[in-house]
């Protein structure tokens, strides 16, 4: 009997992990963000990788989100350009609803990032570097070209709790590919 037993579960462990799907995801796009003591935005482009699990093609999938983020711009008032440089790591669990080709999504963001700021003014040169929570959320939607490949478009306002940020918030939206398997 419990050689019976062990074999049902095992066979059903076995069902259960087959019936995960794991999504690759690589993107790029636009960032914007107010840089502290400036009098202009700053803006740039992001790169970013996520790997996600979709367990048993449910609609909530569970993912880890890497990237860059360069910003730069110009204050006029001080005469100084910048650039800020972050790389962004979170957890990032999302909801998708819709149908077979075409499925809308929420998520949520929540992690760790490391932030490089360079000041360039005409008396100074400023160099430093931070670190901090990320957090925040996104809205977008998933294309499927075919059962395995995907066309992806998103916006995403995140909080970062480090000193370059004026309010902390910064703004991505961005297009990108994907697979699953």
């Amino acid at each position: 009997m419990k050689k019976t037993i062990a074999i049902v579960v095992f066979a059903m462990l076995t069902t259960l992990a087959h019936s995960q799907e794991n999504w690759v995801t690589v993107s790029g796009g636009y960032v914007f963000a107010n840089v502290e003591n400036t009098d202009a935005n700053g803006t740039g482009f992001r790169i970013n990788g996520l790997y996600e699990y979709n367990q048993a093609g449910g609609n909530w999938t569970h993912g880890f989100s890497f990237g860059y983020m360069g910003l730069s711009g110009e204050s006029n008032s001080q005469q100084a350009k910048y650039s800020v440089n972050t790389l962004p790591l979170y957890y990032q669990p999302k909801y998708l609803f819709g149908g077979e080709k075409f499925k809308g999504f929420v998520k949520g963001a929540m992690g760790w990032q490391i932030s490089h700021i360079d000041r360039k003014g005409a008396v100074t040169t400023l160099s430093d570097k931070d670190t901090g929570f990320i957090g925040g959320g996104g809205l977008g939607a998933h294309y499927f070209i075919n059962e395995k490949i995907f066309l992806s478009a998103e916006y995403e306002l995140l909080w970062m709790s480090n000193s370059f940020y004026e309010d902390g918030w910064l703004n991505t939206t961005s297009l990108g590919v994907g697979i699953k398997f």
